[in-house]
C-alpha cells in the first residue's frame, strides 16, 4: 500500500520540512526528495550540515537535486505585459564566478553563515553523492520543462480551468471564480494575458492577512501551470505516490486525475490512521518540526521500525488502513473465538486502538489474555511502543 512515495513540495508549497520527510520515511518503503535551493537551504537551517548528511545516506531514502529555479519572467513594454517560462540558476557576483553546482552550493552555504571549510566539504560530498538534474534539459521531458508548459498554454481550456484552481487556492473561495475570463495571446515577446480578475480585489485581502501575503500578478498565476507541468513530469518519471502543493495538485487533476488518485487515498488512509489509532497525538511531522523531537530521536524510532514499515508495504490498496490495524490485531484465533461483548468493545474503542492491552483490562480480562495478546508480534507493539511515546514526548 505505501510504497513509494515522491516528495517536492507542501501543500501549502513551501520546502519540504525534516518532520515531513522523518513522516514519510516512517509509512512508505522508499521515500525519493526533489531538493531545490529552497528545500536545502531549509534542511540545513532545521538540522545542520552532520544531521541532514545522515538523513540522505539512510537507505529507505534516495533524493536529485535541481538548483535551477522555474519561473515566470515579465517584459513591460509601455503599458503592456509580456510574460514567458525560464530557468535560472546563480553564477555568482561582480567578483565570484561561480562555474559548478559544487561551487554555487558552498557559496551560498558559505553565505548562510556555514563555515568555509564545512560549506565547500559538504558540497563536494553532495554533488559526489546526490545526482544534479536540470529542469531545461531532457531528464523529465524531452524538450525541457519549460517548452512542455509553454505548450500547455495552447491549451484555453485547460488555462481557463488552471487559472480558475490558481484562483481558488489563493483566495480560498471557489465564487471568486464565477464568469472567469482569461486568455492569452501569444507574440514573438511572450504571452500577453486579457482576463476580468479583480487583483485589486484578491490583493486587498491578502494584504490584510497576518502575516501579509505578496501581492498577486498574472506572473504568480502562470507559475501556477509551470509548476504544475515539473510536478507532472516528475510525478510520470518517477512513480509512487507524488506529494506536492494543493494548487498545482488541483491543476494537475484537471487532466490527469487518476495520476494523482493513487496518492490521495494514501493520503486520506495515512491520516485516518494517525486521527483514530494515535488519538489527539500530535503528527510525526509536527513533532520533528516544531523540535519537540531531534531527528536525531527520528533515527532511533526508525531503525525500530522495520517490522511496522513491511506490514504497512504488505496492506493491500483496496483496503482501508485502519481496519487492517484491527483486524491484524484481533486475529488470533483466541481472541475470535473470546467470550463477552466485553472484548468486541475493548478493540474497537478509542482505547483498544491506542492500546488494545488496555483496552482489554479494562473489559475485565485476567491476565493470560494479556499474555497472549503480547506473545507474537502486531503492529499495535510499535505503535504503543515506539510512535505513541515518541510524538507524545515521554
Amino acid at each position: 500500500m505505501f510504497e513509494h512515495v515522491v516528495l517536492r513540495r507542501d501543500e501549502g508549497g513551501s520546502p519540504i520540512t525534516a518532520g515531513q520527510i522523518a513522516e514519510a520515511l516512517l509509512y512508505y518503503q522508499k521515500v525519493h526528495v526533489t531538493i531545490d535551493r529552497g528545500t536545502l537551504f531549509q534542511l540545513v537551517k532545521q538540522i545542520g550540515i552532520d544531521r541532514l548528511k545522515r538523513l540522505l545516506q539512510r537507505p529507505e531514502l534516495s533524493a536529485v537535486y535541481c538548483e535551477e529555479n522555474l519561473a515566470t519572467h515579465t517584459t513591460l513594454v509601455g503599458v503592456t505585459q509580456f510574460h514567458d517560462y525560464l530557468v535560472f540558476s546563480l553564477s555568482g557576483d561582480q567578483n565570484t564566478k561561480l562555474n559548478s553546482p559544487e561551487e554555487r552550493m558552498a557559496y551560498e552555504l558559505e553565505r548562510q553563515g556555514i563555515l568555509r571549510k564545512v560549506a565547500k566539504e559538504f558540497s563536494k560530498w553532495f554533488a559526489n553523492g546526490i545526482p544534479i538534474r536540470k529542469y531545461s534539459g531532457n531528464h523529465f521531458v524531452e524538450g525541457g520543462i519549460p517548452a512542455a508548459a509553454r505548450h500547455d498554454l495552447s491549451d484555453a481550456e485547460y488555462v481557463r480551468a488552471a487559472i480558475r484552481q490558481a484562483i481558488a487556492g489563493i483566495s480560498g473561495d471557489q465564487t471568486d471564480n464565477d464568469g472567469l475570463r482569461f486568455k492569452l495571446l501569444h507574440t514573438d515577446l511572450g504571452y500577453c494575458a486579457f482576463s476580468n480578475i479583480d487583483f485589486d480585489a484578491i490583493n486587498a485581502r491578502r494584504a490584510k492577512m497576518v502575516p501579509p501575503l505578496e501581492p498577486v500578478t498574472v506572473a504568480h498565476l502562470l507559475s501556477n501551470i509551470l509548476d504544475a507541468r515539473a510536478d507532472l513530469a516528475m510525478a510520470s518519471y518517477y512513480g509512487g505516490d507524488f506529494v506536492t502543493s494543493a494548487v498545482t495538485s488541483s491543476i494537475i487533476r484537471i487532466r490527469y486525475a487518476e495520476l494523482l488518485r493513487r496518492s490521495q487515498l494514501n493520503v486520506e488512509s495515512r491520516q485516518q490512521f494517525v486521527d483514530v489509532v494515535l488519538l489527539d497525538a500530535p503528527s510525526l511531522s509536527e513533532s520533528v518540526d516544531a523540535g519537540e523531537r531531534s531527528i536525531d530521536d527520528f533515527f532511533r524510532l526508525l531503525d525500530k521500525s522495520s517490522r511496522f514499515r513491511n506490514w504497512l508495504g504488505a496492506v493491500s490498496p483496496d483496503e482501508n488502513l485502519v481496519h487492517a490495524y484491527i483486524r491484524e490485531i484481533t486475529s488470533e484465533p483466541w481472541i475470535q473465538g473470546f467470550t463477552a461483548k466485553t472484548l468486541r468493545y475493548a478493540l474497537t474503542t478509542a482505547l483498544g486502538f491506542i492500546n488494545p492491552v488496555a483496552g482489554v483490562v479494562a473489559g475485565g480480562a485476567d491476565s493470560l489474555v494479556i499474555d497472549k495478546l503480547l506473545s507474537g508480534w502486531r503492529p499495535n507493539h510499535f505503535v504503543v511502543k515506539g510512535l505513541l511515546p515518541f510524538v507524545r514526548g515521554y
